[in-house]
């Protein structure tokens, strides 16, 4: 008796236990639930549910504008956009047969009729066994939850997804009959092999529509939805067989089923009748998949849907969307990226990948685009215009550098900066930045530094602007969103805003859309791939009007293009032939290690950027390949479409001439360099003009046999030239190639350089100053005259020249570095600018 009183009082124990942890459980739920109440604010948005009843492809509308600007033109059904038929069967609940609703009621949620969208019970028990670590998922889900998870595509094994699921299951059965949400679950439902709904299911399965379906197969398909890969009735028909007994077990049990339906069932065996696999598309344009994209981002931004629930409601509420498409355009592109476009591939045999996207500067409107090369094979593949981002490189500089600076009257045209490394490194050794052919040119102007894309000029302006006001003014007014500033990591420093070196990059098309700053006279415009969204009714859900800023002065705008052509006339895109038939102006783009590769160009009707690399970045040697494809795209489209052939140029701005040395007003010294004539003309707002007379150039006396004079060449011998005044100091010997060409103090109170490599001031310095290209400097030491007439060296003889006995193994080097870029056609900074010679006398 003793024995059996502790056994019962164990029991008794026990069972407290459990129900103190299960009401524990029950009001963790309940006040969990009222917390998340006021956490989230919003209810289930009902207008997704009826969109995916209705069950209709969105509809694309295109335009044939005589004046885009204005929106003045005629709008055109859209024939090719790639939805055809609907991708699933909806089927109403009147043509649903009983035995299909019952099958699914009896295996998923056999009391459907009887909770109001949770059972409660199951909910506890899940929730013990979640608790207790008996299960990782939290399970009993009704089919109104599995009807929430499905339409919102939300599926995290979270607590917090979980009861988020049961406040919209709450709401939908306070909106919805049972029977609706019926309908609607048996038409969301997920099986295997692609399949959406039990009318794809049964079309699929037995080539039947719903209505006809027999109850052993309504069992099989209700049997597939738990584990859709298990007991797919084509690969794992034993599996199906079990579950589909399973299931016509439960209908009899709970009286679906009488005895002799039952019987007549399950000694049915099953008898597929398979037919075309369901859902297929047709392959939409890239411009149609990126107006999609954008629509979804767009619905989710402003409605705040989950992604899955934005997705749903473009693909399948009857929606219409108003591209801003140019149809001539996108056809042309594609055409061209299917057909013409030819790219390396790497030593893994995989092919570069390029895109390209075309827009109109004016207003924003993305006309055309190509997100990959070849046949596009499927739909909601990767775009590399739009969705992948990869480090610029030098094409950030205008948008960094050059239009803040220039907006801000740092710069102008004619800026002069020293071409030589910024610092050598903690040892001293390691001269940055480097330019692409490993030489330096020394007093370069911001033309000849925009046009051949030096790195050293684009560093010391980001110095004097700084690095915050840089970085604000390409995100905040070029809308650079995808460049970071977080703890930790940030594209807030010099390698990211003067090199282009991001963290992560930006994608093509956000950088294209920058350049419609320069473009359309300092003014920035938002791309757009479409102006509208309807839904059904008339409603206009998401409208883009033109988003336009202006980010510079007019003037700055126009003097800024003007640089930018100075990079196809003469720089590192000088391969772009449009140039002959309309004015254009661009930029190279060059990553670290060659990874990536950019050109971003415009006219003045097109702004159309270009990218080249591989999927895995890895090196794309040789030539831009971006030009190519940027001339053959960009040429096709002025020639059938013409329009204006010159850029505007405001008021504001006019042509000076300067001295290219010292960016200064020209003097008579200037005239006298070795170089030749130093005059050049550029184009300047009013008000940064050139100021002041060149103090650059300095006249001194050179020898007719070479050198400079120290006062003791004959007179007659002498005549004048014009030296640059430019003081470095190096920790090491560096190539500069107007070193030859450098005053520092009067020859005349220096002694004279013995060394006919060196220049006459060097033997006297401390540190390095730079040398040139050249064993015999010009502006070396007048090498017969080294002392006065009236005197003469006993050890004249002994000098002998300085490359004979000192191989120079920096010089030898650095010239086969040079001689290897030879090839590369549109390599930025020095491959085409000519040798810099003595003027010969």
């Amino acid at each position: 008796m003793k024995n059996k009183e502790k056994g019962r009082l164990f029991v008794r124990t026990l069972l407290c236990v459990f129900a103190v942890i299960f009401l524990l459980l029950t009001a963790a739920v309940t006040v969990g639930g009222f917390y998340l109440q006021k956490q989230f604010k919003e209810k289930v948005s009902l207008e997704v549910f009826e969109a995916v009843s209705h069950h209709t492809p969105p509809v694309f509308y295109t335009y044939r504008f005589s004046d885009r600007v204005n929106r003045v033109g005629e709008e055109s059904l859209l024939e090719n956009g790639g939805f055809g038929k609907s991708n699933t069967s909806y089927v109403p609940r009147g043509e649903l047969p009983d035995a299909l609703v019952d099958a699914f009621v009896a295996i998923e949620d056999k009391r459907f009729y009887s909770h109001r969208g949770v059972d409660w019970y199951r909910t506890a028990a899940a929730a013990v066994t979640y608790v207790l670590g008996f299960s990782d998922s939290f399970g009993a889900s009704t089919i109104t939850q599995q009807t929430v998870k499905n339409v919102t595509g939300n599926s995290e094994v979270t607590i917090k997804r979980k009861l988020t699921e049961i406040f919209y299951a709450l709401e939908l059965e306070r909106n919805l009959s049972k029977d609706e949400i019926l309908e609607l679950y048996l038409n969301v439902i997920s099986f295997s092999d692609g399949c959406v709904g039990v009318g794809q299911a049964a079309d699929y399965y037995f080539s039947k529509e719903p209505k006809d379906l027999t109850v052993s197969e309504c069992a099989t398909i209700a049997a597939i939805t738990n584990q859709p890969s298990y007991y797919n009735p084509i690969r794992h028909p034993e599996n199906n067989l079990y579950r589909r007994d399973l299931i016509l077990t439960q209908m009899l049990e709970q009286g679906y089923l009488s005895e002799g339906d039952y019987e007549r069932a399950v000694a049915q065996p099953i008898h597929l009748q398979v037919s075309e696999r369901p859902g297929a598309e047709q392959i939409r344009s890239w411009y149609v998949d990126m107006a999609l994209e954008d629509v979804i981002n767009d619905l989710c931004r402003e409605y705040g849907m989950s992604r899955a629930e934005a997705s749903l409601r473009v693909h399948e509420g009857g929606l219409r969307i108003d591209l801003a498409m140019d149809t001539e355009i996108q056809r042309l592109v594609e055409e061209h990226y299917r057909t013409a476009v030819r790219l390396p591939t790497n030593e893994q045999g995989e092919m570069a990948q390029s895109a390209l996207i075309v827009v109109d500067p004016r207003t924003g409107d993305v006309l055309g685009v190509a997100g990959a090369v070849g046949e596009k094979q499927a739909n909601r593949v990767q775009n590399y215009a739009t969705q992948t981002k990869r480090p610029p490189g030098s094409v950030i500089k205008p948008i960094t550098v050059y239009a803040p600076a220039l907006e801000k009257g740092i710069i102008n045209w004619a800026t002069v900066y020293d071409d030589v490394p910024v610092n050598f490194g903690e040892t001293n050794a390691k001269p940055w930045p480097k330019n692409a052919t490993g030489v330096y040119r020394g007093l370069t102007n911001v033309a000849y530094a925009v046009a051949q894309s030096t790195n050293t000029v684009a560093v010391r302006i980001l110095e004097e602007l700084g690095l915050r006001q840089s970085f604000d003014f390409a995100k905040d007014r070029f809308h650079l969103e995808s460049m970071i500033d977080e703890r930790g990591t940030t594209d807030c420093d010099v390698a990211a805003l003067a090199l282009g070196q991001l963290n992560y990059g930006v994608t093509l098309r956000e950088i294209t859309a920058a350049y419609s700053v320069f473009a359309d006279g300092g003014v920035y415009h938002a791309p757009r791939s479409y102006f509208r969204v309807t839904d059904p009714s008339g409603e206009i859900l998401l409208s883009r009007a033109d988003a336009s800023q202006v980010v510079m002065e007019k003037g700055n705008a126009a003097v800024m293009t003007k640089l930018l052509q100075g990079v196809i006339h003469s720089g590192t895109s000088s391969a772009v032939t449009l140039d002959r038939i309309t004015e254009c102006a661009g930029k190279t783009g060059t990553t670290q290690n060659d990874h990536d590769r950019w050109f971003i160009g415009y006219t003045p009707e097109l702004l159309c950027g270009v990218w080249c690399g591989y999927e895995y970045p890895a090196p794309l040697t040789g030539k831009n390949l971006c030009t190519d494809i940027w001339n053959g795209v960009m040429t096709r489209l002025t020639e059938e479409r013409g329009g204006n052939t010159r850029f505007e140029i405001p008021s504001n701005v006019v042509r000076m001439t300067y001295c290219r040395d010292s960016g200064e007003l020209t003097d008579d010294a200037c005239l006298f360099d070795p170089r030749g004539d130093r005059r050049e003309v550029g184009w300047f707002v009013k008000g940064n003009l050139p100021k002041g007379s060149c103090h650059r150039h300095v006249l001194c006396h050179g020898d007719e046999a070479g050198g400079i004079s120290h006062g003791n060449c004959p007179e007659e011998e002498q005549h004048r030239v014009g030296l640059i005044q430019a003081e470095r100091h190096f920790p090491m010997q560096i190539l500069v190639s107007d070193a030859q060409y450098v005053y520092r103090g009067d020859p005349t109170a220096i002694p004279p350089n013995p060394h006919e490599d060196q220049a006459y001031f060097e033997e006297s310095l401390p540190d390095y100053c730079g040398r040139s290209h050249t064993k015999t400097p010009f502006n070396r030491s007048c090498p017969r005259h080294l002392l006065p007439p009236e005197s003469s060296d006993p050890n004249a003889e002994e000098y002998e020249d300085f490359y004979e006995d000192h191989e120079d193994y920096e010089y030898h080097e650095k010239h086969e570095n040079h001689k290897n870029h030879e090839n590369h056609e549109d390599h930025e900074n020095h491959e085409n600018d000519p040798p810099i010679l003595p003027r010969p006398w």
